[in-house]
Parts: C-alpha cells; sequence; structure tokens
C-alpha cells in the first residue's frame, strides 16, 4: 500500500506539510513510550476527510478508536494517545484544526444584554495557540500531597483514556443515585493518584481511596483542582455588537462542531 501510495502522482500534492507544535504538558511526565519524541514536540498534519469523519463520530470519539486514527494519521510522534494527558490532548485539538482548516473559527453567540440578537464573530485560532499556558516541569512537586497522617500522595493530570472511562462509567444515565456520585469520586480519585507512599497497586490505592477521610479527601481535590492550569484557554472574550461589553465564550470544542468550516 506505502508503495502504491508513493508511485502515485496524485496523493503528492494532498500529502501537506502541516506544522510543528510542543504540547503544553512538554512532555514533562510521559515516562511508558508515549510520545517518541522530545519535550513533547509533534508535527501535525492535516486531517484527510475520512478521518476527519471518524473523530465527528460519537461512538469511535468515546472508545478512543477515531483518537488512535488520527493521530496515527496526523501526529506519528503520538504513540499512545489513550495514554495522553486530556490537556495535551486539548491541545492537539486546537493544532489540527490550525493546520486542517486554518486560523479562523467562525463562532455564533447570543450577549445577555437587552434586546440581545445572535451574531457570528471569529476567533483567531493561531492567537489561541499563541497564548497556550505551558506546564513548567520544574513545579510537578506540586503534584505531591502530604496528608494530615504523613502519608504522601503522588498525583498526575488526568488522561484521555481516564476521560473516556468515566463517561462510559455514566453513559445513558440522566440522573445520578447517591452511589454513581461515590463510584466517580473512587474512579476518579484511584485514577489520578499515582502512588501513596510510593506504592502504585491501584487496587491497593482504591481500597485507600475508600477509607480516607473527607478531610483528606478535599486536601487532593484542591490539589487536583490546580492541576489542569495549564493547556488550552476554554473561553474566549468577545465584544457584544449590541452593548458593546465584553463576554467571555466558552468555545465548542466537541469535534462535531470545532472542525466545521
Amino acid at each position: 500500500m506505502e508503495n502504491t501510495q508513493a508511485q502515485n502522482p496524485l496523493l503528492a500534492k494532498l500529502k501537506l506539510p502541516g506544522r510543528t507544535f510542543q504540547l503544553p504538558s512538554r512532555g514533562a511526565l510521559y515516562k511508558d513510550g508515549e510520545l517518541s519524541s522530545k519535550e513533547g514536540e509533534v508535527h501535525v498534519h492535516p486531517m484527510s476527510a475520512l478521518t476527519e469523519i471518524s473523530l465527528k463520530n460519537p461512538d469511535l470519539l468515546f472508545n478512543g478508536k477515531a483518537l488512535e486514527e488520527v493521530c496515527a494519521e496526523c501526529v506519528p510522534e503520538v504513540k499512545k494517545p489513550l495514554q495522553l494527558f486530556g490537556r495535551d490532548i486539548d491541545a492537539l485539538m486546537f493544532y489540527l484544526r490550525l493546520v486542517t482548516y486554518g486560523p479562523n473559527f467562525e463562532i455564533n453567540v447570543k450577549h445577555t444584554c437587552e434586546n440581545a440578537k445572535q451574531h457570528s464573530y471569529m476567533v483567531n485560532i493561531e492567537e489561541q495557540v499563541m497564548a497556550m499556558k505551558q506546564l513548567d516541569p520544574t513545579l510537578v512537586d506540586q503534584f505531591k500531597v502530604t496528608l494530615q497522617n504523613g502519608q504522601v500522595v503522588t498525583l498526575l493530570p488526568v488522561t484521555f483514556e481516564h476521560m473516556i472511562k468515566l463517561y462510559q462509567l455514566n453513559a445513558g444515565k440522566t440522573e445520578l443515585t447517591a452511589d454513581d456520585i461515590k463510584a466517580n469520586i473512587v474512579f476518579n480519585l484511584t485514577n489520578t493518584i499515582a502512588s501513596v507512599d510510593d506504592i502504585t497497586d491501584k487496587a491497593l490505592i482504591e481500597a485507600w481511596v475508600k477509607a480516607m477521610t473527607s478531610v483528606m479527601q478535599n486536601r487532593i481535590t484542591d490539589v487536583m483542582e490546580k492541576m489542569v492550569d495549564w493547556g488550552p484557554a476554554q473561553t474566549v472574550d468577545l465584544k457584544c455588537r449590541d452593548c458593546g461589553e465584553v463576554m467571555k465564550v466558552e468555545l465548542p470544542l466537541n469535534p462535531i462542531s470545532f472542525f466545521t468550516e
């Protein structure tokens, strides 16, 4: 197949060069072959129309197959896409959007001011990428928590696989029961904790999570909330065309709406 593609003169002009970016994690916390490059540097090629269809398919997206297909075609340095941190995946969506469609992204917004109308606004994805906050690798010790009983907990940012499993855990549920909420808490903590007192066994960590006090849990979740303060901004500031007020608008990062012309 590769030889056929190499000999096909029609394909040569379709293979656009793409661009090189640095993932906001800088690859600092990956230790199991997730990336083949150093310091989180990846080359991103534009998506083909057929691969984009897979990315927009909810079933393929939330079982991980769409992301694996996209990375195999467009981001060859990513070897284990499901093991990437969620914030790096968010960044990849921005890179793919930029190299596939260019910097302009049109968004329709209606402000909350009186007599407001829905207007079309243009967001510059290039500016969003340039302003992306990088994870400072010298601050990874901030992901360690010393609890009241002296135990040391090491945390890691949420991976895309974690997000998929959490989605599957709650799929089809219109309302969460008390047991559902408990299961979500245990799942999130168990999969965000890398080790407790250097113990990494997930079964032991899960049992420990179920037995901890609310004070300990709160201390851990406080640090977890700070661990997402990097990567692309989820919102953009736009000036309302009706009243002139600056409004903060959430970007629709769902691939179905984000990857449109």
